[in-house]
Parts: structure tokens; sequence; C-alpha cells
């Protein structure tokens, strides 16, 4: 049997048993600050990890499978049909509104290594699945790539081509990495015909970590067609269209999305291992002492440590790694301006990570804090990051939120999705607040403290 007609066969044999209407029930318990209105809840998408939208349609990505919603009205959101099937982890889904299609990522490795559902059994390589969203309320999985690795799939230049991330250090059945591997980089595929997708012939970003290659996490491309690679080591955007300079050979060369050209960024962290870029965003509008274009924010995510070195929202300053610096000194690292996380303030009760943000385009930015729930950071000073919101509902696993139409799409791993709107103002005009003391921990039961990181990244039971 083919696999993409295994994956349409498991997907028509599992019932959708679900809530076709959100909850309205009343705000959930917790800390809401005074500027954020709660609006619904979606408990149908419980173990939601991300969404993405092609106009109207919200498309949430779960471990139980991908669902379409009509988000016309915000305030009750209708669910338009789902796709069920095991899905780890496509943290960071990606659609071509084009062309109506999503790209679902799913990692090969299995529960005792990535404390996710396990793939592997039935489908022992990773998978892109390039899903057919023309109808929202018929989906068809239209292609499916094979591999030992993906992570995260992100489109590039519009979604001519795929970089897909990670996962860490996988060793898939085919064979072992590389042995000078640390960990996976970007592999590409060439996805201008979207029934026969091609892998592009060599892998991306090789060695960004202080010379070594290692994990590439995921990609967020910026307005100008920049795609930013994450990961251990740091962030490096690579240009991915045109004629460009390359800052390492010093010569003209055309990019494209199997042949990038350095940009700028390099390394962020402090020594191997300590923390991982998790994702960076570049809006080329946001600036560093008046210079526009020179502001990176990331996620420092918390991998093996505690807040006090890890774990943080961050803002570094671009410039000096325009010229090569970031692949040419393995040494180099790109000056941080800035770092805020729940631990830091006052009221809070211990670490817990950020993780996936995203970008009003006034400064402010919706970013998930796992167990610390979504809050609401303005940037517009890169060295001072400040507090302006908080959602933290009590039982919140937040992996994820989404500006979309005035709203906050929240991807909650333990609550599903929430709907939220927030009226603070940006650029600098709101005042900092301070969230209450989080008193308890309810997660639910069937997640457990994940060793010395708690419930910062809980683990399925």
């Amino acid at each position: 049997m083919s696999v993409r007609r295994a994956l349409l066969t498991a997907a028509a044999a599992v019932p959708l048993l679900v809530p076709l209407t959100p909850s309205e029930a009343a705000p959930p318990a917790g800390a809401i600050s005074k500027n954020v209105e709660y609006v619904t809840n979606l408990p149908e998408v419980q173990t939601a990890i991300s969404i993405n939208f092609i106009g109207e349609t919200m498309f949430v990505s779960t471990q139980t499978g991908l669902f379409s919603y009509d988000v016309t009205d915000p305030r009750a959101p209708k669910l338009l049909s789902s796709l069920p099937q095991v899905i780890w982890e496509n943290e960071d889904v990606d659609v071509d509104a084009a062309r109506k299609l999503v790209f679902i990522s799913r990692d090969p490795r299995p529960i005792g290594a990535s404390a996710g559902p396990v793939t592997s059994r039935t489908f022992p390589k990773g998978t892109i699945e390039v899903i057919d969203v023309a109808n929202p309320r018929a989906m068809v999985v239209k292609s499916v790539v094979l591999a030992d690795a993906w992570h995260t799939t992100t489109c590039i230049q519009k979604c001519l081509w795929l970089w897909s991330g990670g996962p860490f250090a996988y060793n898939g059945p085919v064979g072992a990495q590389p042995a000078d591997w640390n960990g996976r980089p970007i592999f590409a595929t060439d996805l201008r015909d979207p029934a026969n997708p091609k892998a592009c012939p060599v892998p991306i970003d090789l060695k960004r970590n202080d010379g070594k290659t290692d994990y590439a996490h995921d990609v967020q491309v910026d307005p100008n067609g920049v795609a930013w690679v994450s990961g251990f080591g740091g962030t490096r955007g690579y240009w991915t269209s045109g004629k460009h300079r390359n800052p390492v050979t010093g010569k003209v060369e055309t990019a494209d999305g199997c042949h990038p050209v350095p940009f700028g960024g390099g390394g962020t962290t402090i020594g191997r291992g300590a923390s991982l870029m998790h994702n960076a965003l570049h809006n080329p509008k946001y600036a560093v002492d008046r210079r526009r274009g020179d502001l990176l924010i990331g996620t420092e995510e918390n991998v093996t440590t505690n807040c006090e070195t890890a774990g943080r929202a961050a803002t570094f300053d671009l410039r000096g790694s325009y010229d090569g610096s970031g692949w040419k000194n393995p040494k180099q690292r790109i000056k941080m301006l800035g770092t805020w996380t729940p631990e830091e303030q006052e009221g809070s009760s211990g670490c817990d990570s950020a993780h996936y943000f995203s970008d009003r385009g006034d400064g402010v930015l919706a970013w998930a804090f796992y167990g610390q729930g979504t809050r609401f950071l303005d940037v517009s000073d890169p060295r001072h990051i400040r507090q302006i919101g908080y959602y933290r509902p009590t039982d919140a696993t937040t992996w994820a939120a989404y500006f979309h139409n005035g709203y906050v799409f929240v991807a909650d791993n333990s609550r599903g999705v929430d709907v939220i709107k927030f009226t603070g103002k940006g650029r600098g005009s709101s005042k900092a607040v301070v969230a209450p003391r989080l008193v308890r921990d309810v997660t639910p039961l069937r997640f457990a403290p994940n060793g010395p990181l708690g419930w910062m990244c809980p683990t399925p039971r």
C-alpha cells in the first residue's frame, strides 16, 4: 500500500467525535490582564501545537490530526473538517495561500526520543505531507516526501521550496548521520510541482555551531525574502532569490531555494549546547539606535539548564554580522540587547521557557511561555523589553500565539485553542504590568514533569 493511501485510509478510519461549536464558558481560572478579553475556547483541539491561516480559514495542527475552521466570526469559529492522524510535532505549520496547500512535518522519532506520540512504528521515516485544502471541508493528501528528518517545515519564496529542520541528532533506519554532525541541518525540497516534490541536492546551513554542523530547528522568512535559520549555536539569514554578493566568497551569486546566499546573523549563545535558538523574527521596520533592519528577535529555549541562562525572550543587534563573520568565524557572536522571562518578574513562580511568538507590527509580540501562558511584550526599545499584558490560565501549556484580524489565537497543548483580544497599545505607549503569582499548577494528569525542567516542558504520559 502506498504511503498516501495508507494515510488516507487511516484518516477515514477515525470518526470525528468532537463538539462542533466553541465553548462559551466563563474565562478560565488564572491571571488575565485588564487589556486582554477572553473570547472563547475550542476544546476539541486539546492537543493543539500550531496554527496558520488562509484568508478566514484557520488550520490547527494537533497531535491527533489537522483541523480546519471558518473564523470569519472570531467569536464563534466553525469547525469545517478534520484529517485525523498522529502528528509529532509540526510545531510551526505553514501554508501556501495561493495554491491552497497546508504542510505537515512529521518527526520520525519514537516516544522515547522525542517525548511525543509513537509515529515511527507506523512510518519509520519522517514525512512532509502536502495537503490540498482548496476545499477546507474535505482536506486531501496530495503528496508525501519521506526522509530521516523533519521536525519543522517552512515555505521559501511563496512555497516554491520548503526548508525542513531537525530533529536533533536523529539516526534513522537507513543509516546514521555523519559522525561530525552534532545535529541535523536544513534539508530543502523543490515544490514547484506540488504533486512531485524533489529533494534539493545538498543540505543547507552546515557548520552553524562554533564550526560544527548542528541542530537547525526552524526557519522564519522576513518580508525581504531572507530566511532566518535558528538552532543550536544561533541564527543565520540567507537570501533565497535574486543576485547578491556572497560575503563569504566575495562573489555575486544567484540565490534560490536550493542554493541560498548568506546574508547576516551568527552565533547567539555563550558556550555550546547551553540553549537552543528556537525561532527568530526579523522585521526590517524595527530599529536599533534608530537604524532600521538591524533588530533580530528570538527565543532562546531552555533545553538543558534553567532560566538564569536560557529560556528567554531575547533581542539582538545584527550590526557587524553582514560581513560573513557568522560563517567564517566560528566564535563570532552577535550582540544581545535585552532579555525577558517570567522568572525575572516580581510575583512569578519559577521558570517557564519562551517558545513561539508572533508580531503585531507595532513592536508588540504575543509570546508563548508554556505554563506561564501568553505574554504581550513590547520590544520598541529592544534593550528594555517590557510586559504590557498577559493571559495565563492556571492549566496552560501554551506553545504559540498568533495575531489575526484583531484577535489572538492561542495554541495550547492542554486547553486547545483559546481566542482572546488584546487592546494594549504598542510603540512604547502602554505601561508595563506584572502578572500575579502562579499559585498552583494544575497541568492535566496526562502530562508529567520533564526531569529538571519540570512543568516548563511537560512530557505526555
